[in-house]
Parts: C-alpha cells; sequence; structure tokens
C-alpha cells in the first residue's frame, strides 16, 4: 500500500517548523482506496508570508488537534506503507520530525513523484506539479492545500504506475534503503556510477554551473554523507535542491586531491563553498634598504617594488620563521622588522643585540647578516617532489615544487623512464601558486604517504647509477 502525503507547514525546515495541515491518500497500487485530511495546530506562529501561498492563518488552526492528538491516526495510515509525496524529503521530514518529538522514530520506504515524473514522463521544462499536472490532464482543487495537493498527486501516481513499462518504481523501491536521500533532482543512476575512489567532486545546478567543490578518499563514500541525515536544516535543503548532476576528477591519493580542490575552488567560487574562497596573497618577508644603507626586513602583504625572499600562508607562520632565522644570525630585531622603537631595540639592553640599531655595528657587519638570512631563504625555498601513489597500480604521482614555489601535479607510469629533473615536466599540469597551498604541503597529515625526494639527491642518485 502507498501512503500519498502533503502537508503545509509554518516554515522551510522540519528543524524549527511545525505542520499545520496534513493529508494522507491510501492507494493500492491502482487506484484511491481511503482518505485523510486535517488541519493541525502547530503550537505557534504562522507567518503571514506561509499564509499568503497556503491560506491558513492562526485563527483556522487555534481550535484544530495538536500533532499528538492525532498522531495514532497517521501513525496507523503510515506504518507498513511506503510513504509517497512530491519532492518527498520535504514532507517526511516534517512528519519524521514531529514523530521524534513523540520519541517515535519513523522509519518507511520513500518515493518521490518528481524524481518518477522525471524517468517516466521525461522532457518537461519543469517538474513541479503544478506543471506536471497541467501536462497530464490532472486537475488540482484548492492549490497549496493538503488535501487538494494530495489527491492530484495521487491521481499522478495512478498515471506513473500506468506508464512505467521500465518498472522505475520497483526499481526505486529495491535501491531505497541504500540511500534514502538522492536529492530529487539528481537521477540515482548518476550516484550510483559514482567511483569509490580518492578524487574531487563536483555539484552542479540545472544550468551546469558547480554550485559545490569537495573532495573525498572515497568519492561515492563522501557524497552519500551530504544526503544523510536525520532533519533537513534549511540551508541543506535548498543545497539538496539544486544539486542536478555529479562530476568528478580522479586523483589517486587525499593529498593530490587536497591541491586540485583547493584550486577549483578558487577558480570556480562555487556558491556553496565556504572554505578557500580567499585569493589573499598571504605573507612575504620583504628586503628593502634605508638611507643609511642598513638592509631591513619587513613582514607583511605583498608589495610592488620590493624583494620577495620568502612566504607564508599567514602572518603567525612568517613572524615564527622570521624571529628564529634572525635570532640565529643574530640580527637586530628592529633591523629585521620584528620590533619597532624610536631609539636602541629592546634586546639591545639585554645584550643580545650587536647595535645596528645605535649605529655600533657597520653597514657592511649588518649586511653581511642579512646576506646570511637571504641564503637561508634560497636554501629552504629548494626544487624537491613529493612522490606517491597514483590512480592505478602502475602509476605513480608527483606533486613539483620548485624555488619554493609550487608548480602543479602530474601523473606518469611507473614503466616510463625518468632520467632527468626536467622529465617530470613532461608529465606535469601545471596550476598556480597560492598561499593556501602551503598549508597542504606543510600538513604533516596530507603528506604522511609521500616521500620528499629534493633535486640534489636526485641527480646525486642519477650520477651514481
Amino acid at each position: 500500500m502507498y501512503a500519498i502525503v502533503d502537508i503545509e507547514t509554518t516554515g522551510g525546515y522540519a528543524a524549527r517548523n511545525r505542520i499545520c495541515e496534513i493529508a494522507i491518500i491510501l492507494h493500492d497500487g491502482e487506484k484511491v482506496v481511503k482518505e485523510y485530511q486535517s488541519l493541525i495546530n502547530p503550537e505557534r506562529h504562522i507567518p503571514p508570508q506561509l499564509s499568503a501561498i497556503h491560506g491558513i492563518n492562526d485563527q483556522m488552526v487555534e481550535e484544530a488537534p495538536k500533532f499528538y492528538e492525532e498522531a495514532k491516526t497517521i501513525h496507523e495510515l503510515l506504518e507498513g506503507n511506503i510513504f509517497v509525496a512530491h519532492s518527498v524529503n520535504f514532507d517526511y521530514s516534517f512528519v519524521k520530525a514531529a514523530f521524534q518529538d513523540l520519541g517515535y522514530e519513523l522509519k518507511l520506504k520513500k518515493l518521490c513523484t518528481v524524481r518518477l515524473s522525471r524517468k517516466i514522463f521525461p522532457g518537461l521544462k519543469s517538474y513541479s506539479l503544478g506543471n506536471i499536472c497541467e501536462n497530464r490532464g490532472i486537475k488540482i482543487n484548492d492549490r497549496h492545500r493538503a488535501f487538494g495537493d494530495a489527491i492530484a498527486t495521487a491521481e499522478l501516481f495512478t498515471q506513473l504506475v500506468q506508464h512505467d513499462k521500465e518498472e522505475v518504481i520497483k526499481k526505486s523501491l529495491k535501491n531505497n534503503a541504500a540511500v534514502a536521500n538522492v536529492p530529487e533532482n539528481l537521477d540515482r543512476k548518476v550516484y550510483e556510477e559514482l567511483p569509490e575512489s580518492a578524487g574531487v567532486y563536483y555539484f552542479l545546478n540545472a544550468k551546469n554551473q558547480i554550485i559545490y567543490v569537495g573532495k573525498a578518499k572515497n568519492i561515492k563514500k563522501r557524497v552519500s554523507s551530504h544526503f544523510g541525515g536525520s532533519k533537513l536544516e534549511v540551508a541543506k535543503q535548498a543545497f539538496q535542491s539544486q544539486i542536478h548532476h555529479i562530476d568528478y576528477y580522479l586523483t589517486g591519493n587525499e593529498l593530490i586531491a587536497l591541491l586540485h580542490e583547493s584550486h577549483e575552488i578558487r577558480k570556480n567560487w562555487p556558491r556553496y563553498n565556504r572554505a578557500q574562497k580567499n585569493n589573499s596573497p598571504g605573507y612575504s618577508i620583504h628586503l628593502y634598504e634605508d638611507r643609511q644603507g642598513y638592509k631591513r626586513l619587513q613582514l607583511g602583504r605583498k608589495q610592488a617594488g620590493m624583494q620577495n625572499l620568502m612566504r607564508f600562508p599567514n602572518h603567525a607562520s612568517g613572524f615564527s620563521f622570521l624571529t628564529e632565522a634572525s635570532k640565529k644570525l643574530k640580527i637586530c630585531p628592529k633591523f629585521a622588522g620584528i620590533q619597532s622603537s624610536p631609539g636602541a631595540c629592546f634586546d639591545y639592553s639585554l645584550n643580545l643585540c650587536e647595535g645596528a640599531c645605535t649605529g655600533e655595528e657597520s653597514i657592511a657587519q649588518h649586511n653581511e647578516k642579512i646576506q646570511g638570512f637571504i641564503d637561508y631563504c634560497t636554501s629552504e625555498k629548494s626544487d624537491y617532489l613529493l612522490m606517491g601513489a597514483g590512480r592505478t597500480i602502475e602509476e605513480k604521482a608527483f606533486v613539483l615544487v620548485e624555488e619554493g614555489y609550487y608548480k602543479g601535479f602530474g601523473f606518469y607510469n611507473q614503466e616510463e623512464a625518468i632520467e632527468q629533473w626536467g622529465d617530470f615536466r613532461n608529465y606535469l599540469i601545471q596550476y598556480p601558486d597560492h598561499p593556501e597551498i602551503y598549508k597542504i604541503l606543510s600538513s604533516e597529515h596530507a603528506t604522511k604517504n609521500y616521500r620528499k625526494i629534493k633535486k640534489e639527491a636526485f641527480l646525486k642518485r642519477k650520477e651514481s647509477v
């Protein structure tokens, strides 16, 4: 038996709103066998903008039964039957939440007449209840009221059964338990064919625009987590309703998935991605010379006209590097840009500074220390590869960094000979450098399955062979 349900509510999502009207039509697969309808006192104010849609106001529900008073009847109509609705996740989330408030967990198989209509009656411009009913010659009496919409949905369901030559309903019920909340506008087959491999996935809307980018060790498992949960919050509900297709890019491992995801988010600016929508240039240690000829260091945003010695994703990491290196080289903290004062630096009074800030240390001596700092930065920006597993057993993946700058990643077959350092560029997929990348490359978790190979070590190894 099919229980065809339609509800009217006080708001758009179940977590904070309630049912104010419900209708249930029992259908045996051929015809309607029982009807039920009732206003429900939601025990809260019905916003005027919702009243304008369904016509139900506070006065109309003031003497209506509360949900718990109708719960037994509603439960008897639903229990053991298949829950059917137009955009089923919406109606089901409200009914489920109402029973949860009473301490009962509703667990029913579901069918969505939107999804069924897309497969059985393909090619419509819109699959709203009004448009489908108009297309199928179904008259809706009392539109946007629970009983009127439920009766129309029941008639639509009768036609769906009659025209279901490919057993779409049977197949939908078979797959129902595996993934219960696949969005109504998404073809379940697209979900079922997703790979269980590492990579980046994309949610696309009806206009084929990317609205969300994510990374995963297991794409299919991660995608399914977006559709789970017992209650659909407003943001999640709006998000799911816009998912019409899923695309993906296989990376073979999590590190490259992280790098590619970061690039794709900044490139496409998907509506539902919050993290990494940051085109900040990060922070840099700059070199400049004052009027006396002393070379000075400064940590700040990247600036034109100043020599950039080292880049960092944030101020904290840059300040830590600058402090540690300047102490090691005994550079005056004032001239290193760590302290600011009109006279001598604080370290001078503690005999920790050799006096560049007072003129006691000569320009030549101080600038020699700065050159040592420059050399230290250069050594930290060595060329290296991160080598890891590829997308297949035969394949290797690599990430290339040269002179401290991220160049991109690539894949090559292990049978292919890599004789020279430059050979890696034949397989390199180039990507723009960005401070966000350094957070990923400096993460022990992200790089734990990768082997770091410095250019010098690679060249020595090849020479010895």
